[in-house]
């Protein structure tokens, strides 16, 4: 298979089926509800996950020269979705992933302007080389220091799946979320609880402990989110023995 016989005619039949699927309500919906600054063509998650998954039964085969660079330029398209395929597409090659694609990841995370993409590189890639590679966690501990508050939501939630697991690297986690605690930033309040809410399902001791050591610090988001699947008498610890806080939203 020659990639450049190829790598034309692959993002010619991706457009090709979207175009085919294009939804002007739902674009027009969606631009609105994720705050995009990019067109769409109105598709669903699942059909361009399926849109992948075709490609990765076609062509399991691929070269990962090829498929970076196939990925790259969809990454670069002007279409939010096309963007989204890329990270699909990424995903569905995990053994092509490893510590050399973090600076990639880090690209792409750096220019990303909505959630949907942080969490998806950060759950779907960035996650995969946590696991294969425990050098990937020097990444995390700096995109918790960058000015990009999404770079700082990276950090915190790409150890998600690997805490449901009961694995992954909490004492680092806590150590920035605690650096975080005083962001204004609803992404990251939220991205600090969800993290919590996900790790309880494997250590709600720890979940607890770190919530009690943050409550009178941490925003109610926060908090409400951590301790949401903590055992009823944790949770009521956390969410009525209140100091007077400054901060509950």
């Amino acid at each position: 298979m020659a990639a450049g016989n190829n790598f034309n005619r692959y993002l010619k039949e991706f457009r090709q089926a979207l175009c085919a699927a294009h939804n002007p309500e739902r674009a027009e919906n969606e631009k609105r509800y994720l705050k995009s600054p990019h067109k769409f063509f109105g598709v669903s998650v699942p059909f361009i996950e399926e849109l992948a998954q075709d490609f990765k039964k076609e062509h399991a085969d691929i070269s990962k020269k090829e498929l970076f660079a196939l990925t790259g330029r969809l990454w670069s398209s002007e279409y939010h979705q096309e963007k989204t395929l890329a990270i699909r597409l990424l995903g569905k090659y995990s053994h092509y992933l490893d510590i050399r694609s973090m600076p990639m990841f880090e690209r792409m995370l750096s220019q990303s302007a909505g959630w949907d993409h942080v969490d998806g590189i950060s759950n779907h890639l960035v996650s995969t080389v946590l696991r294969w590679d425990n050098k990937a966690y020097v990444y995390l501990d700096k995109w918790s220091r960058s000015r990009n508050f999404w770079m700082r939501r990276a950090s915190l939630i790409s150890q998600i799946l690997l805490f449901r697991e009961g694995r992954g690297d909490k004492h680092l986690f806590f150590l920035m979320a605690e650096g975080m605690i005083d962001e204004e930033e609803v992404f990251i309040r939220k991205a600090i609880g969800w993290t919590l809410r996900e790790m309880c399902k494997t250590d709600s001791q720890a979940v607890f402990d770190f919530l009690m050591k943050i409550k009178g610090r941490a925003a109610g988001l926060t908090l409400r989110e951590g301790a949401k699947r903590l055992p009823d008498e944790m949770r009521k610890k956390i969410l009525t023995q209140r100091q007077t806080w400054s901060r509950i939203t």
